[in-house]
Order: C-alpha cells, then sequence, then structure tokens
C-alpha cells in the first residue's frame, strides 16, 4: 500500500511540476517583458550576449540566435497557417481603398477602373484667338467625355507652332521653334492667358495637376513643321540640349544669370495665376540637370536655385523617365544613403523632407513600354519591359509619388511578376503616407550607381568611400533592412543582364562604366528588417495585425519562418522546384522592442532553417 501510495504521489508531483512549468514557458514567449525567463531557459542565447566587435564573433552570435529561435516555442498570433502563392503577391487588405489625390494617368482613353485619370493639352493658339479672348469649349468637352475621372493638363505656350497669330510677331523662336521664354514679351502675352484658365479650372476638383515647363518646344526646322503634330519633339520639360543652348546663347543673348530670373519671373506667373491651387503646379525640373557639356555648370547651378524655389513657394513636381529606377537619387527629392557595416549601401528617404509635399502634385512617368521600334532600341527586347516597369514603379511608390502617367500597358504581362495585378496594386498604394498606407515594403538585391552621379551624397560613406560604384543592396518605403544583414552570410542572387547591345535596357545613364547587369535578390539563411519607427507609432500601439508576404525563388527544400520580439511564428517547407513564389505569414507584434538587444535594431526576421533562399522582396500588409 505504502509503495502504491508513494508512486501515486510521485507520478502527480511529476504532472504538476510539468503542468507548471510548460505553464509558465508558454506565458513568457507571450510576454515581451519576461525575455530573462526564456534567455535563463535557453542556453544557446547566451552566445548573443558577446559584446565582441569582430565580424566572425558577430556572426556566430547571429548564428547562435537563429538557432535559439528554432528552439523557442511557436507563438500562436493567427489560426491562419503559413501558405504559397505562385509567383509575386500583389493582394492588399480587403478595404484598401485609393487615396483621393493619387492615381494613375494615361494619354490614351482606357476602360481600366485602376488607370482613372486622363491628360489633355490645352492649345494657346485654339483657346485665346484674339487678345483677351478665350475659348475653353473644347476643353470642356474633355472634361465632361473624361468624368468622373480627373485629368493633368499642359497649356501649350512652349512653341510658335501652338502660339496664336496675333502674338507671332510679337514673340521670337528659336530654329526648331521653341518660344524664347526669357523675353519680356513672352512674359507679357502668356500671363492673361494662363490666367484666364486659372480663374476657370484653378479650383476645379477634376484638375489634378497643370504642368509648369519651359522652352522644350521643339517641332523641327522645316518651314511646314508645325502641320504635322507628328513632328512635335518639344514637352515644355525645362531642359535644353548642347545644340539647342549654343543657339540661345550665340543668337538671343542667353545666359545663366538671365536663365535664372526669367524662370522665376515665369514660375510667379503660374504662382500668381493659381493661388491657393498652386500644389496642382507640376514643375518638371528639380533636378541637378537643365543642359550638359562645355559651359552648362552655371546654369546647372542656378538650376538648383530654381528648384528652391519652386519647392519653398508651395508647388509640386513631375519629373520623367522612371524608368531609369536608380536615378533621382539627388537629395532634392528626398533620397538617402544609409551606410550598412560591410559598406554597402540602403536607399532610404528623408521622412521628414519628403512628407511636406504630400498635398501638392508629386508624379512622375513611366510610359516607356510596348513594340515600337523607338521603344526596343532604348528599352530592348518586350519580354525585358514587365521586370523595368516593376522595378522603376517600386522606385516611384518609394519616392512616394501621388500620380504616375503609363502609357497603353494591357498587352504588358509576366507569369510571375503579374503586371496587371501589379497595376491595380499600384493604384491603391500611390499616395500613401505611414498613417494610413495598407503596406510597406523592401525590394532586395544589389544594383549599381556610378559614384559621379550622387555628388550631393558625399555625406554617406557608403557613398565617399567607393570610388567608382555605389552598392545598393535595397530600397523599400517603410521597410528596411537592418545591419544585421550584412552581419551573416548575405549575397547578392539572381544575375539580371542588360547588355549593351540592348542599350543597357536603358540604364546607362545611372550604370559604372563596364557594369551590364544587376541582381534581383540577396542569398542567406536570415533576413532581418526594421519598419519605420514613425508608422509602427502611428499604427501599432496597441499591435499591428499583419500579413508579412516574401516573395523568393525556391531553389532548396528547407522550412521557413518568421521572428518578431513576441516569439515566432508556424514553419511551413519549401519544394525547391526553383519556381518563383511569395510565402505569407499572418502575425501580431507591436513591433516596438528589438529581437534581440544585444544587436541593431531589429524588429522582424525572415528564417530559413537548413539552407539560405534567394529573396527579391518582402511586403507587410496592415490588417
Amino acid at each position: 500500500m505504502k509503495i502504491i501510495t508513494s508512486l501515486a504521489l510521485f507520478i502527480l508531483f511529476t504532472v504538476v511540476v510539468v503542468f507548471g512549468f510548460d505553464h509558465l514557458y508558454e506565458r513568457s514567449i507571450q510576454d515581451k517583458q519576461s525575455s530573462k525567463v526564456i534567455q535563463k531557459s535557453n542556453a544557446d542565447k547566451t552566445v548573443t550576449q558577446s559584446k565582441s566587435n569582430t565580424a566572425t564573433s558577430t556572426k556566430k552570435d547571429l548564428a547562435s540566435t537563429q538557432k535559439a529561435s528554432e528552439k523557442t516555442r511557436i507563438l500562436k498570433v493567427s489560426n491562419t497557417p503559413p501558405s504559397f502563392l505562385a509567383g509575386f503577391d500583389w493582394r492588399l487588405p480587403d478595404n484598401t481603398q485609393m487615396t483621393p489625390y493619387s492615381g494613375l494617368i494615361t494619354e490614351n482613353p482606357s476602360s481600366e477602373k485602376k488607370v482613372n485619370h486622363g491628360f489633355a493639352m490645352v492649345l494657346w493658339n485654339e483657346s485665346n484667338p484674339a487678345p483677351g479672348v478665350y475659348d475653353f469649349s473644347r476643353f470642356d468637352k474633355t472634361l465632361k467625355r473624361s468624368a468622373p475621372g480627373k485629368v493633368l493638363v499642359r497649356l501649350e505656350v512652349n512653341s510658335s507652332c501652338e502660339a496664336p497669330n496675333w502674338a507671332l510677331n510679337k514673340l521670337r523662336q528659336t530654329k526648331q521653334k521653341s518660344l524664347i521664354f526669357w523675353d519680356k514679351s513672352y512674359q507679357e502675352l502668356t500671363a492673361p492667358f494662363i490666367k484666364a484658365f486659372a480663374e476657370r479650372y484653378a479650383a476645379n476638383p477634376q484638375i489634378i495637376g497643370v504642368q509648369l515647363g519651359l522652352a522644350d518646344g521643339e517641332f523641327g526646322e522645316a518651314p511646314d513643321s508645325c502641320d504635322n503634330y507628328d513632328n512635335k519633339q518639344g514637352w515644355g520639360e525645362f531642359w535644353m540640349s548642347v545644340s539647342e543652348r549654343k543657339e540661345a546663347e550665340d543668337n538671343f543673348g542667353f545666359n545663366a544669370d538671365l536663365f535664372m530670373q526669367a524662370s522665376l519671373a515665369n514660375i510667379d506667373i503660374y504662382a500668381n495665376a493659381f493661388g491657393d491651387y498652386k500644389n496642382k503646379l507640376a514643375f518638371t525640373n528639380i533636378g541637378t540637370l537643365f543642359t550638359y557639356g562645355e559651359g552648362s555648370a552655371p546654369y546647372n547651378k542656378n538650376l538648383k536655385k530654381i528648384a528652391e524655389y519652386v519647392l519653398t513657394k508651395g508647388l509640386g513636381n513631375r519629373d520623367g523617365a522612371i524608368e531609369r529606377w536608380m536615378s533621382y537619387t539627388d537629395k532634392v527629392y528626398g533620397s538617402q544613403f544609409k551606410t550598412m557595416p560591410d559598406g554597402s549601401c540602403i536607399l532610404d528617404m528623408n521622412e521628414a523632407y519628403i512628407r511636406q509635399f504630400k498635398h501638392r502634385y508629386w508624379g512622375t512617368e513611366n510610359e516607356f513600354y510596348g513594340n515600337k521600334d523607338y521603344v526596343i532600341a532604348d528599352m530592348g527586347p518586350v519580354e525585358n519591359h514587365p521586370y523595368i516597369f516593376m522595378i522603376s514603379s517600386l522606385r516611384a511608390l518609394q519616392m512616394r509619388r501621388n500620380f504616375m502617367s503609363l502609357t497603353d500597358m494591357s498587352n504588358i504581362t509576366h507569369k510571375d511578376y503579374k503586371t496587371q495585378a501589379f497595376i491595380k496594386y499600384l493604384s491603391l498604394t500611390m499616395g500613401k503616407q505611414y498613417e494610413d498606407t495598407p503596406d510597406a515594403f523592401v525590394l532586395m538585391g544589389e544594383r549599381y550607381i556610378a559614384q559621379y552621379r550622387l555628388k550631393d551624397q558625399m555625406d554617406a560613406d557608403c557613398v565617399s568611400k567607393n570610388e567608382n560604384t555605389v552598392k545598393v543592396r535595397s530600397f523599400g518605403r517603410w521597410l528596411n533592412e537592418s545591419p544585421e544583414n550584412s552581419q551573416v552570410e548575405n549575397s547578392p542572387a539572381l544575375k539580371v543582364r542588360m547588355p549593351k547591345e540592348q542599350n543597357h535596357w536603358y540604364q546607362g545613364f545611372y550604370l559604372p562604366h563596364g557594369t551590364d547587369y544587376e541582381y534581383f535578390a540577396r542569398k542567406a539563411k536570415t533576413f532581418a528588417f526594421n519598419l519605420n519607427d514613425q508608422l509602427t507609432e502611428a499604427r501599432c500601439k496597441n499591435a499591428c495585425n499583419v500579413v508579412v508576404k516574401a516573395t523568393f525563388k525556391d531553389t532548396v527544400k528547407t522550412k521557413l519562418y518568421i521572428e518578431v520580439a513576441e516569439g515566432v511564428s508556424d514553419s511551413i517547407e519549401t519544394t525547391g522546384d526553383n519556381k518563383i513564389k511569395t510565402v505569407s505569414f499572418n502575425l501580431r507584434s507591436k513591433f516596438d522592442k528589438p529581437i534581440n538587444d544585444a544587436h541593431s535594431k531589429t524588429d522582424l526576421r525572415l528564417l530559413s532553417k537548413d539552407k539560405a533562399i534567394p529573396l527579391m522582396l518582402v511586403r507587410m500588409n496592415f490588417l
């Protein structure tokens, strides 16, 4: 009897101890304040407390962190298990709505709801047939036909081909028929037309923007070149070729000081006419290049001052050629470079700077696609175009562009990139701020910029200390790589060649000499990321329900899972079928404390248990 009683007491004691310890362990995972309990119960984690600063020690620490994570009890943050989707996954939360002042624009009629805005030209000669007489009836019909869609407008006041006859004898023009915008007579004659248009339409909510460009009104030298619109080569883009500048200097007294004075005078004409709606004015060049070649420096120096004037005055901007996705890296666009411990760069945005433009027209053009010969000559074969469009559009999102002009994209598609689904994604995510964005993302890889293109970014070590080639390992919107990623085995993967015979896919402008490729992914077993602090403070005070979507090439058999400060997710097994796919993890976290205090702040890790994977894109949907 004593033996039976003793055995029963022993079994009861064992059950109580095991259950009690299990209950304590479960709570320790869910309570971020009890990290010391977790560390005591996981001896392997003590390695990560090492204060050694050597690269070897750091890699060992991070490897130990991954092993410890594998032993951590699974954090049940969702009843939805991880899942795969073939190709990229551009799905957003069901309640995602377009930002009212944002969208995609096309010059071609479109029945696609995702491309919901149009473009219209208002001809000076047609709308102002006599001094003080204005006829906007054609434009009124355009607005009616476009409704409920909205319209981006360009006033065609840059070419003699589009100037009214009554004004021509008072205007001067170049051989190519660009009007001399630095003449007082030009300003005096265009100002009443601009004012009349603004009085009628500036407050109209259907008008989303009005391009403000100067010069660049070429139609060709032939006497009858105005008769054929196809001859039009000038779009008011506010720049000059070397030959155009030389003609302006030799024949019309153009110089850098006059360039500055006349530009500000013309800008004031538009700004004064539009008044409270000057945020709709889209100045077409706030960059660093008005012209090039010998003698260009004074003009380009003054362009910076003009851009500062435009932005300080409250006007917006519309750039072009975002198809060159690693262009627009100057500080005036809000770009900034952050140096990783290995000397590589992250391309980020200056959040405080870029937010000042959120209520202005802040657009770009991404429209050089399709099977026309001149497009293929610049961009390479049509099969390249889905990749170019995807990468460049993600750059536009990173730059906080709220409008983007597209060509007809209905025939551009790709089974993995899912171009048409991506266009819908763009329409829903343009113009977002961290308070209302449905997602955050980071694009991985390694892309290269010639250092001389980054003259105003020399305060970043990863730029100034790389004499010829600056390596950009990722760029994102409100989600960035943690410095931890350059302290583990992490390398560029999935090489994309952009050969010279295909015009480097239009990327020659910024590529270092001799470089004809970039990488579309980074390969590692551990990937660490940080969410923007302002976003987490605004959105995750009481914890965020999110879906983490990681797009990768499934090259190996392994298990993938996510780690946050609260614990780790369920894992999912890959198949090694060599296909591009996206894995989704449902999580709940505050993202307010780093996963491991011994290292730089890391909000989230994607881990592969057995082998390294090539990771392309990480997106985080906020539910």
